[in-house]
């Protein structure tokens, strides 16, 4: 996220997002690695979910789309 690579570039706050579908720690409001790492969301409880879909309104609403992660089924 080029626009702000303070925030999601090396040392920024949200670096640990970048190249993660970090939408469970979103969700969670969590900078923990095991909610980084795990993308499952169907333990979030309603206010998470609300949570996620307000980061999903402000990210939408910023950024332009350039493109789209996929998990690899390798």
């Amino acid at each position: 996220v080029t626009q702000a690579a303070n925030f999601y570039g090396e040392g920024g706050s949200y670096h640990k997002f970048a190249g993660k579908d970090a939408s469970r720690a979103l969700g969670k409001s969590s900078l923990e690695p095991a909610d980084i790492e795990n993308s499952d969301l169907s333990d979030l409880t309603e206010e998470e979910k609300k949570v996620l879909d307000d980061w999903f309104k402000k990210y939408t609403s910023k950024y332009e789309k350039v493109g789209r992660l996929v998990q690899s089924k390798l």
